[in-house]
């Protein structure tokens, strides 16, 4: 199965969005979009999105014609288009009371989308993801980093420019790079339990790409730098956008050339090797070993592995 394909079978990833971009410079076509029936919009409040908690649960979204008196134009963001129906974030502000949407109906509330996404329609979570991303970026991006005056939203919620006319620098969302690695040895994985998880939870080794450094560069140093194993080989899995707040995960598959474990830099509370038979009881929730959550790709690289 080549990357691409891999990629859509991950959590929070769909293809069935058009992201449109040519329509985010029209305010005269944002306006009369607002107006359709076929307008939505997805309100994202802190870290959270709303969700219908019943017959089913399903991301809440609603009609931005009959609700326009609480949309906040300043931090409306288009997402694009799925079918006849066009998507907008919208982040809701304290001042606009976020309780009043979950108060619309008693099946609504607020969620974070880490602990529900896996369950949930996969077009769904990766709208979710994308409008949580999106307005994380907004939240943190209110003043220009150069003169440090207030900035404003231009292009359908793509583009932060400065408000200061002898600066007017401008401001682009941004995705954080990071790697996460499935390091094995051929019969046994490595996985890693942080400080802070249950004592049998274990997942892949992950890290942040730093500045002047390549992808394949980062995988390496990362597994040294938490466990102490070499690696090597290394073999482009597939990546998964990560709005937890602003990353995406670019995933691999390792083979060890070492297999002694040292805890060099506090990362980790604990590492280990994990037999494919070991791993097979996790998934079959049979043995004490936990895997990750179903809607992160650290789960999708440890079970491609063992069924390999």
């Amino acid at each position: 199965m080549d990357p691409l394909a891999r990629s859509l079978r991950n959590g929070l990833v769909s293809d069935l969005l058009g992201r449109d971009s040519l329509k985010r410079a029209s305010g005269e076509w944002i306006e009369f979009a607002l107006s359709l029936p076929t307008s939505y919009i997805v309100p994202v409040w802190g870290e959270n999105c709303l969700f219908y908690r019943k017959p089913h649960l399903r991301a809440a979204l609603f009609p931005a014609h009959r609700i326009a008196e609480k949309i906040v134009p300043e931090a409306l963001i288009y997402l694009g288009h799925h079918g006849e129906r066009d998507f907008f974030a919208n982040s809701v502000p304290d001042s606009v009371e976020g309780d009043w949407w979950a108060t619309q109906d008693e099946h609504l509330s607020f969620e974070n989308l880490w602990h529900v996404g896996s369950r949930i329609d996969q077009f769904e979570a990766s709208l979710l993801a994308y409008a949580r991303g999106m307005c994380h970026w907004h939240e943190r991006s209110k003043f220009c980093g150069i003169c440090g005056n207030p900035t404003r939203s231009d292009r359908a919620g793509h583009l932060r420019e400065c408000t200061d006319r002898h600066c007017g620098a401008k401001q682009f969302p941004r995705t954080d790079p990071a790697v996460i690695m499935l390091v094995h040895d051929g019969d046994h994985c490595l996985l890693g339990n942080k400080h802070g998880w249950p004592e049998n939870r274990f997942s892949t080794i992950a890290g942040f790409v730093e500045p002047g450094e390549t992808i394949e560069q980062a995988v390496v140093r990362e597994v040294k730098e938490e466990t102490g194993v070499d690696a090597d080989c290394l073999e482009y899995h597939s990546s998964q956008p990560w709005p937890f707040p602003g990353s995406v995960m670019l995933g691999f598959h390792a083979r060890a050339t070492s297999t002694e474990i040292a805890l060099k830099d506090g990362e980790l509370r604990d590492a280990r090797w994990f037999s494919r038979m070991e791993v097979e009881a996790a998934k079959a929730k049979t043995g004490w070993l936990r895997l990750p959550s179903r809607i992160s790709i650290a789960r999708r690289l440890i079970e491609d592995w063992c069924d390999s």
